[in-house]
């Protein structure tokens, strides 16, 4: 209760003020109320998921001009945007709308936290549930966005996209299979995360360039098992080295195998730090930018900020900085997990003098017909070249993600063999 009260008179003491009978405050956040039916104007035959929240308007914009007077709710890589392009970077405030939710039969098998294993590494604890429902340290919030619900057997593909500051642009997209053991509608006996498979479909110089990753729960125990296929040996080798920071050539140097899904993989390069629960504007309930066809977001910079939505949001901090005896190339990082949904909104990466490298964002929707909150794409802002990635793009004008198909794909499937198989 003493922590409510002290968060309302910060809140209060903060020059909310946009209007003379308009203000922010703690009760502007509400109560959860999940949404876990697809809404009336769901068509499950569209790749459309209309906004259940289309008649709220903009509380605020916070732009050049007034962004100062809301640094206590920006995180350090929002006000790096605004210094680096004061011109077009925008944030749009709207009501928040505690909307995420997850299948009743995750709920069901959720009553107390696992236990983490081998510091950190690895963890143990009922299958299908919210790992960590009770966080109390930092590794808690790691786990329960990697382990979030995302489905069972999923098939689908998504574009990415690396945006110059001249406005010339690279095009990539790609197909994926994936089996998701941390569910409560198959049995895992396996101690598995889960397996994936992943092919080239565009550009044709690198078509068919394949990988095929299995994760398990415990990355000291078990760790990953990589392979890849080359079209142009048609051969599958093991591929050891697709973890930490290693960058794939498709990213251009922006991103590292790790940042996929904001964050993946062994943990035990960097020293993790619970820096507590904070009131911050994140990406949110992005309904609106999911059904705009992708050539109108893709603006210089940083994407179109007309589409894109923001709210006052709980998140749960977690600070990672490298071990003295371990090397990566990001040394430091910043993540806001939001505390409802567990997905990771927000990512700030630090060099070793602690300048900031790259802003990262992960706007959110209800996929209601699931349900279950998950990003619509991952953009990541580099700072030294001004070049933006946007990787695992969902929207309106590309093909539906199935997550949850009738028929499971063959386990035989995620060989070295049958990862040949896909490739062609």
């Amino acid at each position: 209760m003493n922590r409510k009260i002290n968060i309302l008179l910060i809140l209060l003491l903060i020059p909310f003020h946009v209007s003379a009978d308009l203000t922010f405050s703690i009760d502007e956040i509400g109560e959860r109320v999940p949404i876990t039916v697809p809404i009336p104007e769901f068509n499950p035959d569209l790749g459309s998921y209309p906004d259940p929240f289309a008649f709220d308007t903009i509380i605020l914009t916070i732009n050049k001009e007034n962004y100062p007077k809301y640094l206590q709710i920006l995180t350090p890589g929002q006000i790096k945007m605004f210094e680096m392009y004061p011109d077009t970077f925008k944030m749009n405030i709207y009501p928040s709308k505690r909307s995420c939710s997850v299948p009743v039969q995750v709920l069901e098998l959720t009553n107390e936290n696992a236990l983490l294993v081998d510091n950190g590494e690895g963890v143990e604890g009922v299958i299908g549930s919210i790992p960590f429902p009770n966080p109390t340290e930092a590794l808690h919030h790691v786990w329960n966005h990697i382990l979030r619900y995302r489905g069972v057997e999923i098939s689908g593909s998504s574009p990415f996209y690396i945006v110059n500051p001249d406005e010339t642009l690279t095009y990539g997209a790609g197909e994926a299979i994936a089996k998701n053991f941390w569910n409560p509608f198959v049995k895992n006996e396996k101690g598995l995360q889960g397996k994936l498979m992943t092919k080239v479909t565009y550009p044709p110089r690198l078509a068919d360039a394949s990988a095929l990753v299995i994760e398990s729960l415990n990355a000291f125990d078990t760790p990953r098992k990589s392979w890849v296929y080359n079209p142009g040996t048609r051969r599958v080798r093991k591929a050891p080295d697709i973890s930490y920071d290693y960058k794939p050539s498709a990213s251009q140097g922006l991103t590292t195998v790790d940042q996929a899904d904001g964050f993946n993989g062994a943990k035990d390069r960097y020293n993790w730090f619970d820096i507590g629960m904070q009131l911050r504007l994140m990406p949110y309930n992005a309904y609106m930018f999911h059904e705009t066809p992708v050539e109108e977001v893709l603006t210089p910079y940083h994407v179109n900020q007309d589409y894109l939505r923001y709210e006052l949001v709980r998140v749960n901090v977690v600070e990672a900085k490298l071990k003295d005896d371990k090397r990566h190339i990001i040394p430091k990082r910043v993540m806001y997990f939001d505390s409802d949904s567990h997905n990771m909104l927000v990512e700030e990466t630090f060099d070793g003098k602690d300048s900031m490298i790259a802003y990262r964002e992960f706007p959110i929707i209800n996929f209601y017909d699931e349900p279950m909150c998950l990003s619509i794409h991952a953009a990541t802002y580099d700072f030294a070249t001004r070049r933006y990635q946007l990787q695992s793009v969902r929207s309106i004008d590309i093909p539906k993600v199935k997550w949850r198909l009738s028929e499971p794909h063959e386990d035989r499937m995620f060989t070295p063999e049958g990862l040949k198989r896909f490739a062609r």
